[in-house]
């Protein structure tokens, strides 16, 4: 037991020197090189790993039949790979080229009107939800909201690697939101919401106890409820946005999707089911602008959904 501890501890070693170094590097080499470095070795994988490479396309496919033609699955699930190891790039870039000077060249300034409702908002102390999903470079998202003055409190999920984690929030905090995770999430937003102010979550998770049936991207699904009952019980705006990734040349667009507004959800007869209905049709919208940075390989319909269609899969490859 104390040598795999020791084999763990060193190899969390050499991966965080392994990042450290390559930040190095692409702080020397550019975006458009760092990004074609990061695509050779995502691609690579993606190739050797079966697994992952069926459980991608079964669930691109089975979402977007009928959205795209059927021959462009491979290439949106192999590219959703690359994006998602592009997110690691972006965090590393992000140490030298993310700045308040600098977030508005890069495309990370908030459009209005939405901007000027949600710092008005902020100001006279009212709440606000915003929801995301695993999509473009989510993790810098809570960079831009406090270089556009939204102060906001994170949900997020820590990883394993502590010393990844610690470099991981220190990009998504310096420009003030703060992070709060999941384990401790329950009681606080509550306090935070009461105290009028703003938090974001990522909300696309499959929901296995509790969760409202609902559908995603026309599949059946169970989604949040807590969404929809804390802008119900707080009074709270429902803002639904992404982060886009717009070229290799790291350059983004924050994207508004939808706002649920507080007066409309007070009015509703049934507010928590038409508040998830709302934010899953404007993450929808989201992913099918461009569907090449959404997760494919994350099991969002469930895992028993991604293997037995992924099985399915392989018995049709293989004639059966």
């Amino acid at each position: 037991m104390q040598v795999s501890k020791l084999w763990l501890r060193a190899l969390l070693w050499c991966n965080n020197l392994h990042r450290r170094l390559l930040t190095a590097l692409f702080a020397i080499i550019g975006p458009r090189s760092a990004y074609w470095i990061t695509r050779w070795g995502a691609r690579t994988l993606y190739s050797l790993v079966d697994v992952l490479r069926e459980r991608s396309e079964v669930q691109c496919r089975a979402a977007l039949a009928g959205r795209v033609p059927e021959e462009d699955v491979p290439h949106i699930a192999r590219q959703s790979f690359v994006s998602r190891a592009w997110n690691l790039t972006d965090l590393m870039l992000a140490t030298r080229r993310l700045r308040a000077g600098t977030y508005c060249e890069l495309g990370g300034r908030i459009e209005e009107p939405y901007l000027d409702r949600l710092l008005a908002a902020q100001r006279t102390g009212k709440p606000a939800i915003l929801v995301t999903a695993y999509y473009g470079p989510y993790d810098l998202l809570p960079a831009f909201l406090g270089y556009n003055g939204v102060r906001a409190t994170i949900v997020y999920l820590p990883h394993r690697n502590a010393g990844y984690d610690r470099f991981r929030q220190r990009i998504r905090g310096q420009s003030g939101c703060q992070s709060i995770s999941v384990s401790e999430a329950g009681p606080r937003i509550g306090q935070l919401l009461g105290q009028g102010q703003t938090v974001a979550l990522v909300a696309d998770h499959f929901v296995q106890h509790r969760g409202m049936p609902v559908t995603f991207l026309g599949l059946k699904t169970k989604a949040l409820r807590s969404v929809g009952l804390l802008a119900w019980r707080y009074g709270a705006d429902v803002v639904v946005a992404g982060i886009r990734r717009i070229d290799e040349r790291f350059h983004f667009k924050i994207v508004v999707a939808d706002v649920v507004e507080r007066e409309e959800i007070a009015a509703h007869a049934d507010a928590v089911a038409m508040v998830t209905d709302r934010y899953l049709r404007a993450l929808e919208q989201l992913i099918l602008g461009d569907p090449t940075q959404y997760m494919w390989a994350y099991a969002r319909w469930g895992e028993e959904f991604a293997v037995q269609h992924t099985a399915v899969s392989g018995r049709t490859d293989s004639g059966e």
